[in-house]
């Protein structure tokens, strides 16, 4: 009987060390930091070098086998050998410098652009859409939105200017939904995103021409497409990158 008490401690012991491994390895991906599940192209020679830009949408959070069945994976297979796509999506990060994780001092954000890209698809936003980013006012002085607004056409600035002079896309974020529970996880604000982020991005696109992805209606309604009503499904990556593809190369 003891025997078996032993064994039935055991088992408790380990089942709880394997959950909290899951959940550790779990926060981990989902900010980035599993170096291993993040690998970059070395691109040969006469390549033309797409950089994706963004958050855990680029990533690819959520979806089993990410690294090979991310967005930016698929559209590697799409536009083929001619092509070296890397993906320097880096989950949870805002466009905003005001944000609680801004992109642009991130390392992967230098590394998109020591690649020397020939293409960029920038997409940022919806982690700025949290309500403790996306207030009235900053300081009592302006609001969020005017600070990403400028940091916006800064980051287009900042890409145009490498050596590479690469082509900038700017892609809306995904519409967000609810999960099967009901809730919209992360605090994300699918209202801010369809009301006052999307427009703004699509402002800022027109005023400095610069090319727009607009995927809010390529994903509007198509809810079946998400893991959880913000991050897509290997099926719904699998669209993305057929949008980011007919755009590149349209």
């Amino acid at each position: 009987m003891k025997h078996k008490k032993r064994i039935r401690a055991l088992l408790f012991t380990a089942a709880g060390l394997l959950l909290a491994a899951g959940i550790t390895l779990a926060v981990l991906a989902y900010n980035g930091l599993l170096s291993a599940y993040h690998p970059l192209q070395t691109p040969k020679d006469g390549q033309v070098r797409v950089a994706c830009v963004g958050d855990s949408v680029t990533y690819g959070f959520g979806i089993p086998d990410r690294s090979a069945a991310c967005y930016p994976a698929a559209l590697q297979t799409l536009l083929g050998d001619g092509y070296c796509v890397n993906n320097y999506g880096y989950s949870g990060r805002t466009l905003c410098l005001l944000g609680d994780r801004p992109y642009r001092v991130e390392t992967l954000c230098t590394e998109s652009r020591t690649f020397s890209p020939d293409i960029v698809v920038l997409m940022l936003g919806a982690n700025d859409s949290k309500p403790f980013n996306w207030k009235t006012t900053v300081g009592g002085a302006v609001s969020y939105a005017q600070v990403f607004e400028a940091d916006l056409r800064d980051l287009i600035a900042m890409y145009r200017s490498l050596p590479s002079h690469p082509k900038v896309f700017l892609a809306t974020p995904l519409p967000a939904y609810p999960d099967k529970s009901g809730t919209v996880r992360y605090e994300i604000q699918p209202d801010v995103i369809r009301d006052e982020i999307r427009p703004l991005i699509l402002r800022v696109a027109e005023e400095t021409e610069t090319d727009v992805i607009d995927l809010y209606p390529v994903f509007d309604g198509k809810t079946d497409l998400y893991s959880d009503g913000l991050h897509p499904t290997a099926e719904g990556a699998a669209l993305l990158a057929r949008t980011v593809c007919d755009a590149i190369t349209g």
